[in-house]
């Protein structure tokens, strides 16, 4: 769905909740070290408030050492949403991304009343660089984040990871299928990784409308071990992402929960 990988870890590193999908309070806090081979090229960090029917989740990335020279990123992004009837419904979302000095930006809204979608953009889209974003795309579609919270919140009902979205970050559409690949026990291979249970999920994007034309990272036939999240019961009742494998045509990009980073209050 986005450019860099970094922005689809973005995307893909969330955390869920528990016993009645909003029926309390509390707040997290995590980073992820992302890594090619032995190599960190990147890190993000991310803070989420839930309340008892509303969420709020900010992140912001950004590349390091050899990734940071070769293409310079900085991102960030936030959703805020309500959980009426246990469904995590966005009502705003905003993105920034400095990729090389170039610098885009989006902010969209859902209206609670009728669900219509509003977005801002700056620069504007750019016709010759990127398929056309189609309406009949936008409508209808939650975000990525929000989406994600919805498939988590079908492991803890159900111990399957499955659900089919249709997303929009403001700048892109797609359909986003996440598909259950059973489940494996993590040994950990850094200092500060996770070990322990954890449930497969393999996530399956495709582009409809806002992708760029000429794009030599994109697949065309995508695979459902193509991007695979790793999620475990950190705690009682809450779920969170513990490692994001993401294959690329230089190789497999690992994103690892930095552990001693992990905090949860109000739980």
């Amino acid at each position: 769905m986005g450019p860099p990988v970094l922005a689809m870890i973005l995307v893909l590193v969330c955390n869920l909740i528990a016993d009645s999908a909003w029926s309390f309070e509390f707040e997290l806090k995590l980073t992820y070290q992302v890594q090619w081979g032995n190599v960190k090229i990147a890190e993000a960090e991310a803070e989420w408030v839930f309340e008892e029917d509303s969420y709020v989740m900010s992140g912001a990335s950004q590349t390091m050492g050899i990734a940071d020279k070769m293409r310079n990123f900085r991102g960030t992004s936030s959703v805020s949403g309500s959980t009426a009837n246990g469904i995590f419904q966005p009502l705003a979302l905003k993105i920034t991304s400095i990729s090389n000095k170039q610098k885009k930006q989006a902010e969209t809204s859902w209206s609670p009343t009728n669900g219509a979608i509003k977005t801002t953009r700056n620069p504007k889209i750019d016709g010759e660089k990127v398929f056309p974003l189609r309406q009949n795309s936008i409508s209808g579609s939650i975000d990525p984040f929000s989406a994600l919270l919805n498939t988590i919140d079908t492991i803890r009902q159900t111990g399957r990871c499955e659900g089919k979205y249709r997303v929009y970050d403001g700048l892109r559409t797609a359909i986003l299928t996440f598909h259950d690949l059973g489940e494996q026990n993590l040994i950990k291979d850094r200092p500060s990784a996770f070990s322990g249970s954890t449930i497969k999920c393999g996530a399956v994007s495709k582009s409809t409308g806002g992708h760029r034309i000429n794009n030599r990272w994109r697949k065309k036939n995508r695979e459902k071990d193509d991007i695979v999240m790793f999620i475990s019961e950190v705690k009682p009742a809450v779920f969170i992402p513990v490692r994001i494998e993401v294959a690329t045509p230089v190789g497999k990009i690992i994103s690892r929960l930095h552990m001693p980073s992990l905090i949860i209050t109000g739980r």
